[in-house]
């Protein structure tokens, strides 16, 4: 019963601290620029950008999602993470088109493309509104 009880332990605690790839490589960033576009154009309409770790590491989880269907989705801005002046993850997000909610990025030379929960939803809508709920 002991070895029973230290294997599921064991199996837990390996799992809770396993980090995604998107964690891992955003764990150093110290800054954020997000720009809200004209939907399915380049022009920007609102820039918004913050060197507080609490917002970066929501937004950082919010794209841990599961994976997004393959679509004709536009998009409605991006997100740039930074550490030390450095690019370390462009993202490209769509939020307004109920159906193509999602994120859009490379991680080790593969484009993913994850779904975008309804808190991160929330979140950038507050943010394009100009008000912040981290």
């Amino acid at each position: 019963m002991k070895t029973i009880t230290c294997i599921i332990v064991s199996v837990f605690l390996f799992a809770c601290g396993n980090q995604s790839a998107v964690s891992k490589k955003l764990t150093g960033a110290d800054s954020l620029v997000i720009t809200f576009n004209v939907p399915d154009s380049d022009s920007v309409i609102k820039t918004v950008s913050t060197t507080e770790k609490k917002a970066i590491r929501k937004l950082a989880s919010f794209m841990n999602g599961k994976k997004a269907e393959d679509g004709l989705c536009g998009f409605d801005g991006n997100m740039i993470f930074y550490s030390k002046g450095e690019t370390l993850l462009p993202v490209i997000f769509q939020y307004s088109e109920e159906g193509c909610r999602h994120f859009l990025f490379e991680m080790d030379n593969k484009v993913m493309n994850t779904k975008m929960s309804n808190e991160a939803v929330d979140f950038l809508k507050s943010l394009s509104g100009g008000t912040s709920m981290y």
